[in-house]
């Protein structure tokens, strides 16, 4: 394995950690912003291609503050096919692991609630869990193959090495978190 991608991962898993520990706070037991003061849009059409999502000027805003969150290293370092690849890749891979660390450490769910209780923003699953962490990982490494096919050895590493910190994360949730 490549150190280098196994430390992108370590830094990607803190930031998916660090992001879901501030959206507990924010949104609480109810997610998807459900009681927060913010606009919402989701006609039935978009309900069912979006797996029960609604928009929210809350997700929109932070989304976008995201993606150019993870493209500022190309800012800095210049266009490069390579380093788009990965971060594209890594943004996708951010929105799962985000996501599972959410109800991991929400007091309110934990994961065998998500994979036992309906989640009305995922009405799909597969497995137990939401079908758009399966659809941001395949995601992730179709944007490697196509912008940087050479790179999709680093991005095993360093989707690996996130999905090994967050199992590591949830189990220790499952046993600090009080429910």
């Amino acid at each position: 394995m490549s150190w280098p991608a196994a430390r992108e991962g370590l830094a990607l898993f803190s930031l998916c950690w660090l992001l879901a520990r501030v959206e507990i706070e924010i949104e609480g037991a109810r997610g998807w912003a459900a009681d927060l003061p913010t606009w919402r849009w989701g006609p039935e059409w978009w309900l069912e291609l979006s797996n029960g999502k609604e928009v929210t000027g809350y997700h929109l805003w932070l989304t976008l503050f995201l993606i150019g969150a993870m493209l500022m290293p190309l800012a800095y370092a210049g266009f490069s096919r390579p380093l788009l690849a990965e971060c594209a890749s890594s943004y996708l891979l951010l929105t799962a692991a985000w996501d599972l660390q959410w109800f991991a450490w929400n007091p309110a769910w934990g994961l065998t609630a998500l994979r036992s209780r309906p989640v009305p923003w995922f009405r799909r699953k597969l497995l137990g869990f939401p079908v758009d962490y399966y659809a941001a990982v395949a995601a992730s490494a179709a944007a490697t193959a196509l912008i940087w096919r050479p790179g999709l050895g680093e991005w095993a590493a360093r989707a690996g090495t996130l999905a090994a910190a967050s199992a590591a994360s949830a189990w220790a949730a499952s046993r600090i978190v009080r429910r």
